[in-house]
């Protein structure tokens, strides 16, 4: 029985247990330890089915001395691989293992998790891809799925058109988008807990970072009701908490990625590079003093936005996107208020920024939109407009707080000090990222690269 034949059985088997009383399982794991000790385990396949976690026979979920002793006395004699063992040595050696999540909960790890469900808004599934563990998500939460979707726009003149999936994830992992292969649950705070339970989890990892801001409330109670399933559940992020350096954030929630999956080293490369990106766009903006510095809008455009009396939302200093500018590109966000607010073309004149910068809302937006379309004629007064001082995002879905958030910081960077970032060619800097990050080839980052609608990179030499 390979290794993921042997996870399946287990989580089988778990399932098929989880309503005995511990007394049961106790007696049960008891007198399956004295029928191996006395028959030195007639088979692997008997050996394996009494076993939640691998070598564990009395159902303390920990291997024993005398447990590892009888498996290994039943290798010598042929009825478990080799292969098989040592995975129950590893266990022996590493497992249980505790680790601190981010909200401060203490959390017991039994065995290398083989079945994962997570949700998140990307964070999770890339760097699991970039360990080599895409291949252990059973199931998944948070954004939708965003599967292929045909898109059309036009950048400074040209038009562009391609259907592709909209994450990362899936472009890296496709079979993230097979509801049969990988069920999704829904958003967190709206999620199916029969959809959870029923992939059999060995863990469930959460990242809990939203569009909306409240007191975390409604997100801590889905997060103690996963707990209550059974399985470890690992908080990446503390809920609502937006404040402080950001970008070290990121850099936790990796690490404590690597952690989970004995993947310290490869989750230390990862920091290494993202830092490095951080590190360069600061390296030629932090000298730049305050009355020097540029003024930007986040300026959100949407079809929903006229029929609520208003022109575009506009985000304000306290969100995540503006915290990550103001604190790496050094501009300043002309708009001081909380939160994401809806404004009218008269708001929008009287704070005229230097820059603005278009994120995808619902759909992609470019600055060809904003200079031609007649809804916002109103706005051409704006210096930004007349100087053609607006850029579009990539398309990166619901939120930056992924592996994928200097990219955005990179354009935005560019575009806002071009001077300083004369020598750096974007499209072929994000190519070499990607490549880096995930270990994939060239055609596969260009890939990447339309996924996020960022084709024109090329195009104009940005």
């Amino acid at each position: 029985m390979n290794v993921q034949e042997n996870s399946m059985f287990e989580g089988s088997m778990l399932k098929q247990s989880g309503m005995l009383k511990r007394t049961e399982i106790f007696l049960l794991g008891t007198a399956c330890l004295i029928l191996l000790l006395a028959a030195a385990c007639a088979s692997e396949e008997v050996a394996s089915s009494q076993l939640n976690v691998p070598g564990d026979i009395d159902g303390d979920n920990v291997v024993s001395d005398d447990e590892l002793k009888a498996f290994e006395e039943s290798s010598k004699k042929g009825d478990i691989s080799s292969g098989n063992l040592d995975r129950i040595r590893h266990i022996k050696e590493n497992y249980p293992r505790t680790i601190v999540d981010a909200t401060g909960t203490e959390v017991t790890i039994y065995k290398p998790p083989e079945r994962v469900f997570e949700i998140s808004t990307g964070l999770i599934a890339t760097t699991m891809y970039a360990f080599g563990d895409a291949d252990k998500i059973v199931g998944k939460g948070g954004c939708t799925k965003g599967g292929n979707t045909a898109r059309s726009y036009t950048y400074n003149g040209k038009s562009y058109s391609h259907t592709t999936p909209a994450y990362v994830e899936a472009i890296l992992y496709p079979k993230i988008l097979d509801d049969e292969a990988i069920p999704f649950s829904g958003s967190i705070g709206k999620e199916n807990y029969e959809t959870i339970a029923g992939t059999n989890p060995d863990i469930i990892i959460v990242s809990t970072r939203q569009w909306g801001r409240d007191s975390g409330e409604t997100y801590l109670k889905s997060i103690d009701t996963m707990r209550k399933l059974g399985v470890p559940v690992v908080v990446l992020n503390q809920v609502a908490k937006y404040d402080g350096d950001e970008t070290e954030a990121v850099y936790s929630e990796v690490e404590l990625l690597g952690k989970i999956f004995e993947k310290e080293d490869k989750a230390d490369k990862i920091i290494s590079l993202l830092k490095e990106q951080v590190d360069f766009i600061k390296s030629r903006t932090a000298d730049i003093p305050d009355d020097e510095k540029k003024s930007f809008l986040y300026l959100e455009l949407s079809s929903y936005c006229a029929g609520k009396g208003g022109v575009a939302y506009v985000d304000g200093e306290n969100i995540l996107e503006s915290i990550l500018i103001e604190g790496i590109v050094n501009a300043k966000n002309e708009f001081q208020g909380d939160g994401r607010q809806l404004m009218s073309a008269e708001q929008l004149l009287t704070l005229d920024p230097d820059v603005i910068y278009l994120p995808t809302a619902q759909g992609v937006h470019t600055p060809d939109e904003i200079y031609n379309n007649e809804s916002f004629k109103d706005l051409r007064e704006l210096r930004a407009i007349k100087e053609k001082k607006v850029t579009g995002l990539p398309l990166i879905g619901c939120r930056t707080e992924r592996l994928d958030f200097p990219v955005s910081l990179m354009i935005e960077a560019k575009f806002t000090y071009p001077e300083r970032f004369q020598d750096a060619n974007v499209g072929e800097w994000l190519n070499d990222y990607h490549m880096k990050l995930y270990g994939i080839d060239k055609e596969t980052a260009q890939e990447i690269k339309r996924g996020l609608c960022l084709e024109w990179l090329d195009d104009t030499g940005f």
